[in-house]
């Protein structure tokens, strides 16, 4: 009758017990791993002792804490274990989560993701969560949270009192006062460091802060610089574009008599200004030339030829051809007569 009742038993009761009963070989395998990790880190410590590397027993004091508080949390889940296998039958009964399950139901489902060793946690969590739902924050264990969640290194006096402890465990003589020295002058010295780093990072945000004005002042007087010339720049296009305006309203404004002919008596100043300049040019190559011509020594008759080809060649010049204007005047003139 028993057998038949527990083939009909219901799959929570089935997977919750399958899944305790296989975690609890999971921690006593993980378990003993970890207890010969400590025994191995002891004996490290005892031999540093002996040699005389305080120094190195200490640091491996740290390693060691930390083995002692896993071996701590799989305690906790274990006894937790025990108390879900033992109540199944009243977690079957109700619906939800009784008082004498529920620190021990939110602990291990809180477990699951700090305890990566026991995969069967996870299995747990699933089935709780699928039946209670999820888990009260205020009934997790103080203890299992600690070792977990607010987790910090070891301070130095813990870490010498575990040294101690290990020294008292393999009855060895140790006094514990250089190593205090020399942890006080390491505190020291880093103290030391930390205010020239900081001294050196303010004054690295000082030059920094100079700069960043400085560019910024440099910035600014630039941006006047190309403000003041764009709108001298500015100021003289328009200028310049009023000024062709007012030439070309002024152009068109004037009425030829023969369409777009001038008449000969208005001539352009221009015109008569680069005739005189063009004569000028003329005069004064002509006595440039007569200068060197005179300046030159005597030669051959060859040399005195040669040269006075130059000059003919230099001294011909193009007929004048009559200007535009001119021209039409001239013809105005011999219509009218």
């Amino acid at each position: 009758m028993k057998l038949f009742l527990r083939c009909f038993k219901p799959k929570f009761y089935k997977k919750s017990k399958s899944t305790t009963s296989y975690m609890k070989i999971r921690l006593d395998t993980v378990r003993k791993k970890r207890i010969a990790m400590v025994k191995f880190l002891k004996m490290d410590i005892v031999d540093f002792l002996n040699n005389g590397h305080d120094y190195n027993a200490y640091t491996r004091a740290e390693v060691l804490l930390e083995e002692l508080r896993i071996i701590s949390c799989y305690d906790i889940i274990e006894r937790f274990c025990d108390c879900i296998s033992q109540n199944l039958s009243l977690m079957l009964k109700k619906r939800e989560c009784p008082e004498e399950c529920r620190e021990a139901v939110s602990t291990l489902i809180y477990a699951a993701a700090w305890v990566p060793d026991v995969p069967e946690l996870k299995e747990l969590r699933s089935v709780f969560m699928h039946r209670f739902g999820n888990f009260i924050a205020s009934s997790v264990n103080h203890e299992l949270v600690e070792k977990t969640e607010l987790r910090r290194r070891p301070s130095q006096e813990l870490k010498i009192q575990t040294v101690q402890e290990v020294a008292k465990e393999f009855s060895i003589n140790w006094d514990p006062t250089a190593l205090k020295l020399m942890l006080l002058r390491q505190n020291s010295t880093l103290q030391i460091e930390d205010k020239i780093e900081a001294e050196a990072d303010d004054t690295k945000i000082e030059r920094i802060v100079d700069e960043q004005s400085e560019d910024g002042s440099v910035l600014s007087q630039s941006w006047r610089r190309d403000s003041l010339s764009k709108s001298s720049l500015s100021s003289t296009s328009s200028s310049s574009f009023s000024s062709q305006r007012r030439e070309s309203e002024e152009k068109t404004n004037k009425v030829l008599p023969y369409g777009l002919i001038s008449p000969p008596y208005t001539k352009s100043r221009a015109r008569n200004d680069e005739k005189a300049q063009e004569e000028k040019g003329e005069k004064e190559k002509s006595i440039d030339q007569e200068t060197s011509r005179l300046l030159r020594p005597q030669g051959n008759d060859k040399d005195a030829s040669s040269t006075r080809e130059n000059e003919k060649t230099l001294s011909f010049q193009r007929p004048k051809l009559l200007e535009y204007d001119e021209v039409v005047a001239r013809l105005a003139t011999l219509r009218r007569g």
